[in-house]
């Protein structure tokens, strides 16, 4: 028998309802770094030491990297040409609020993830980057970014952000989460989530740094905690925060001047056991752009960004350790 024509439009409509079925299939969850650290193999990372034995997502047993916090995820956009390199950088847990109409709802706690979006593709990516961020909690629940809250962890992302090709965009994203539940994973999509590939990062209970909770005490201590005296703004030690991050930037800019004999004197000496396994560690980056997200007394946490002299980025955080003037230890990944 003859399909007549109403029998075609339902044939045709449930074709079309197939294909976009097929399409929904499609999306994916990518897991695997886009590339190991340096330091995996021991050889020396833009911070001059080599401070880990292997990449932060590289679980025992041989079985295939899961990103970690630390670690950079390259993930396609919608558009032709859109491609950006992300990591997640930092994740402050629990986040104290930024103010005081910050504060989390009854039974919840504030957490800030921080990202890096490096544009490695050929054309202008614009989005909201909170809008394709969520976070998922130890019983598989997800929640996404709470836009009305700020906290103290650092800059948030602005509204809409626009990076050319090459550039890096860099800021946290904030969310509410239950008191009690276990933050496990961190989630990421291009295009405010509706690019193909979610990238998904593990988060483990040593990845995380906190905040107090309450407003912060003229000491910089967190609610009932005790330090010896020292100077207003200064840490144990007699190192203020100001003298600790003003040694960090200064390290980096004689690395970028190419003044290795100054480095080494600010801490180099510290990271390398030998001047020349210290500079040649640089030989291959044109320069290192440093961006100190925290400091917590002589504790300098930083992303940093290695352009290497062939055009490409390295992306590394952590933190350095300062003490009268002088960096004497690193955590770099």
């Amino acid at each position: 028998m003859r399909a007549t024509p109403a029998v075609r439009a339902v044939s045709l409509l449930a074709g079309l309802a197939l294909a976009t079925l097929a399409g929904c299939s499609s999306h994916s969850i990518e897991t695997v770094p886009a590339s190991k650290a340096s330091t995996a193999s021991g050889s020396a990372s833009p911070s001059g030491p080599a401070t880990a034995t292997g990449s932060a997502g590289s679980p025992s047993g041989g079985t295939a990297a899961r990103a970690r916090v630390g670690d950079t995820l390259e993930l396609p956009g919608t558009a032709s040409g859109s491609r950006m390199a992300v990591t997640v950088t930092q994740v402050v847990d629990p986040a104290a609020p930024g103010n005081g109409i910050s504060t989390p709802r009854a039974g919840n706690r504030l957490v800030s993830v921080q990202f890096s979006l490096h544009n490695i593709g050929t054309t202008v990516y614009g989005d909201a980057p909170s809008n394709g961020a969520q976070v998922i909690d130890g019983q598989g629940q997800g929640f996404n970014a709470d836009i009305s809250v700020t906290t103290q962890a650092g800059p948030a992302f602005p509204a809409i952000v626009n990076i050319a090709p090459g550039d890096t965009a860099l800021g946290f994203v904030s969310f509410q989460l239950p008191a009690g539940s276990t933050l496990a994973k961190v989630q990421f999509t291009l295009d405010s989530g509706l690019a193909d590939a979610t990238g998904q990062w593990r988060v483990d209970p040593a990845a995380k740094s906190s905040q107090a909770t309450t407003a912060p005490q003229a000491t910089g201590a967190p609610s009932g905690a005790t330090l010896p005296a020292s100077p207003a703004g200064s840490a144990p030690g007699g190192t203020t925060a100001a003298d600790a991050r003003a040694t960090v930037e200064a390290y980096y800019a004689a690395v970028n001047a190419k003044d290795y004999p100054a480095a080494w004197a600010l801490g180099g000496k510290n990271l390398n056991s030998s001047y020349q396994g210290f500079k040649a560690g640089f030989a291959s980056t044109a320069r290192d752009d440093v961006t100190v997200t925290a400091v917590n007394g002589p504790v300098v946490s930083v992303v940093l960004d290695a352009v290497q002299v062939d055009g490409s980025h390295r992306v590394f955080s952590g933190t350095y350790t300062v003490r009268g003037g002088v960096i004497v230890g690193a955590d770099i990944h």
